[in-house]
């Protein structure tokens, strides 16, 4: 969560003493409307609610029969539907960073999820709020929507603690969102302790894939997980606008409830969004209830989320954003009719998506949405009549050039000297693998072409081939085989070639994952792509290589903590077990998630002798991959070493050992229980499990040595313990174990080693 300074001092009313004679019956008719003189509704606070991925035809006021939407079905009738509402991008932080802003995607910059940020300079709606006088706090539910990507300017409160996230199915990492209760929660918390006159923006992400409602909510619509997600966000919105009710009752609170995009759900072959501009996700449901909105009221001309700023901005009465490409939507004297048009006269809504070319290299798409028609410019263009096509399934670009190119020409002006300088944000690995646990590639923008120019491949022409990258990187880890398959026929690109060098990686072919590897960097020269290689180098024992590429990955993002982890495992392969911690440490820092890296740091602690510390790195390991047999066992074995909590030790080794399969340090692991726990019968019959599984000869000498010495058997302890040294002492037991049974049975201890 973050907190801005305090807020600035209340601005002094609009109106103060007599208005002139000729104005007083004006003025009271706006009194009685709900507005004030100057086209605001004498509002005194505002709730905006964006619930993520949203489409306007899964809502029940909206036509879906089968939608569980009474909170929104209810606002509609309480206020105003705009039947048409538009967003500019399928993607989440350009259409939300136009929300707030009233500017399309050209002219604030975030033009993509995790690449870019809002610019300082870019004048939000919470900063005119709090000019204002007014509290502003923001609740968001997902990583996307995180303060590092600036939509936090303006607003005294910016919640985007994601702790509360759920886990995903494998348990290994927690997906970076939190479920609508957690976020309404929250701001409920908040009103709870509200000044009278506020700004709250409220983000619900449940809709968005994938789909996981809650049992109740998937029981009253099953086989309908998108729309039971919808219900439940729906139930969340009434809770919270439940608790702005209870609080202030005076009905001066403008609420308004929209989505960022919508889904295209099978349409024009895409399963989710982000890569195409069709109405299946541009077209979002836009309510808007409170002073000023008529009751029932349905508005069917397009509109744009580009316009809700500027409408809140008018209805609070607030100072005007800066040349907006939005405008307000109060109608200019709503007497409470069911039927009425937007001031100002049609308005063109911008539409885009740069996800193909910055994932892929491919083209990106820019577009123009009117009430008639929509025009797409791609490598291959698109115009669509909407009034007899809908769906946009007949696009009539060829037999409509002039059309074409008039809807280009506005298109290229809309452009003209308005396209903001683009913000980089430098997303580090970490935060790179929290967009793809969203459904994110977050790629690597592999393009030579110019950002936001149109050209090369069409995505539209290869659309099975996305959907078939998603699920090759969904799958890349656990089924690479598979993964390498699905990826087979996909056009070249960097982002293709890292997807198959990481899955001969997976399947232990280091030789074909650096020639993947490679051919990406050529591709497109990035990061993420040198990390590859160095992985790829490093599985191949070539550490100098390796470790070159990782620093240079670390000098251009010092944040990249699988880098750092990178780095301490060349350092712990080396025998560096010091330097090897520090870069653990370091890496457990940034990022403490991964089960693997706290497992990697004890080994390094271990190496330098501080088995306390050791232990409590497994722990934290095992804590959060507590099914790890591996994790399991090495909690087991370093407990046994301290002596400590000998009957958990045993319980987690037995169970390794009873796994099927279980390799021969599982057995190494309970023997060593055992001998702890002076149980040398017990530890003599591990040990020869461990033989039975293929443990090194030495390993098993070594703890029959000491189970037969403890049992008194000292000749054959003698035998074993000269079998063990001459190994070079590389027992389970470690080497001052086995040098004090020598000098006890006066053995001549010969050559080294250790554990």
């Amino acid at each position: 969560m973050r907190r801005s300074g305090p807020s600035p001092a209340p601005r002094e009313p609009r109106c103060r003493g007599r208005l002139p004679v000729g104005c007083g019956l004006l003025a009271l008719a706006w009194l009685l409307l709900g507005c004030t003189p100057d086209g605001a509704s004498g509002a005194r606070r505002a709730v905006l609610v964006s619930i993520d991925t949203l489409r306007a035809d899964h809502v029940g006021c909206y036509g879906a029969d089968f939608a569980r939407t009474p909170t929104l079905d209810a606002l509609a009738a309480r206020g105003t539907r705009f039947d048409v509402a538009i967003s500019p991008a399928p993607l989440t932080l350009p259409s939300h960073a136009t929300l707030l802003t009233g500017l399309d995607p050209p002219r604030h910059g975030a033009r993509m999820n995790g690449h870019f940020e809002l610019a300082p300079e870019v004048v939000t709606l919470a900063e005119r709020a709090r000019e204002a006088g007014l509290a502003t706090a923001a609740f968001v539910a997902a990583f996307v929507l995180d303060s590092r990507f600036g939509l936090d300017q303006g607003f005294e409160v910016y919640d985007d603690a994601l702790e509360a996230g759920r886990y995903s199915a494998s348990g290994l990492f927690r997906v970076p969102e939190r479920r609508g209760d957690a976020v309404v929660d929250a701001a409920i918390a908040w009103l709870e302790e509200a000044p009278d006159r506020f700004l709250l923006f409220v983000h619900l992400y449940d809709p968005h894939a994938a789909y996981d409602p809650p049992v109740g909510f998937a029981a009253a619509l099953p086989g309908r997980p998108y729309d039971a997600e919808i219900a439940f966000a729906d139930a969340q919105v009434g809770r919270l606008l439940e608790a702005v009710d209870r609080r202030f009752g005076d009905g001066r609170t403008a609420v308004v409830v929209t989505s960022d995009h919508g889904e295209s759900l099978g349409e024009h072959g895409e399963r989710t969004h982000a890569y195409f501009v069709y109405d299946a996700t541009q077209r979002v449901p836009l309510l808007a209830a409170g002073p000023g909105w008529p009751a029932g009221a349905v508005v069917s001309d397009p509109v744009r989320l580009a316009d809700v700023a500027p409408t809140l901005a008018r209805s609070l009465g607030l100072a005007s954003l800066p040349d907006p490409d939005g405008a307000s939507l109060l109608p200019l004297a709503p007497a409470g009719g069911r039927s009425w048009r937007p001031p100002g006269g049609p308005r063109t809504a911008w539409v885009e998506t740069l996800a193909p070319q910055i994932d892929f290299g491919w083209s990106p798409l820019l577009g123009l949405r009117t009430s008639e028609e929509k025009y797409i410019r791609a490598p291959t263009p698109e115009l669509y009549d909407l009034r007899s096509d809908p769906g946009e399934l007949h696009n009539l670009a060829p037999l409509r050039p002039e059309r074409v190119a008039e809807l280009d020409a506005r298109l290229t002006a809309r452009l003209a000297g308005r396209q903001a300088p683009l913000r980089p944000h430098g997303l580090d690995a970490a935060g790179r693998a929290r967009l793809r646990a969203l459904g994110y590639l977050a790629g690597p923008a592999p393009t030579r072409r110019p950002l936001g120019e149109v050209g090369g491949i069409d995505g539209k022409e290869h659309v099975e081939a996305i959907e078939r990258f998603f699920e090759a990187s969904r799958i890349v880890r656990t089924e690479p085989a598979r993964a390498l398959e699905l990826a087979r026929d996909m056009p070249q690109g960097a982002m293709t070639s890292q997807l198959r060098a990481t899955a001969w990686l997976a399947l232990g072919q280091p030789e074909r994952a650096e020639a993947e590897a490679r051919r990406a960097l050529e591709l497109g020269a990035t990061p993420a792509a040198r990390a590859t290689l160095a992985l790829a180098l490093e599985a191949r024992g070539r550490l100098s290589e390796a470790e070159r590429l990782y620093r240079e990955v670390l000098a251009e993002s010092p944040r990249e903590a699988g880098v750092l982890e990178g780095l301490g495992r060349v350092a712990l392969a080396r025998g560096d077990a010091g330097r090897a911690a520090d870069l653990l440490h370091r890496a457990l820092e940034l990022d403490p998630e991964p089960a693997v890296r706290w497992s990697r740091y004890a080994a390094a602690l271990e190496g330098l002798g501080r088995l306390e510390e050791a232990l409590a790195a497994r722990e934290a390991a095992l804590a959060r991959a507590p099914g790890d047999v591996a994790l399991r066992n090495d909690v087991a074995w370093t407990l046994a070493r301290l002596g400590r909590d000998l009957d958990r030790a045993l319980q987690l080794a037995a169970a390794a050992a009873d796994e099927p399969g279980a390799p021969a340090e599982v057995f190494d692991t309970l023997a060593e229980v055992h001998l702890a726990r002076a149980e040398p019968a017990e530890a003599l019959r591990a040990a020869d499990r461990a033989a039975a599984a293929g443990a090194r000869p030495p390993r098993v000498a070594g703890l029959r040595a000491r189970a037969l010495a403890a049992l008194g058997r000292l000749p054959e302890a003698r035998r074993a313990l000269r079998r063990a040294l001459s190994g070079g002492l590389d027992g389970p037991a470690g080497r001052e174990e086995l040098l004090r049974l020598a000098e006890a049975l006066g053995v001549d201890p010969g050559g080294g080693g250790g554990r």
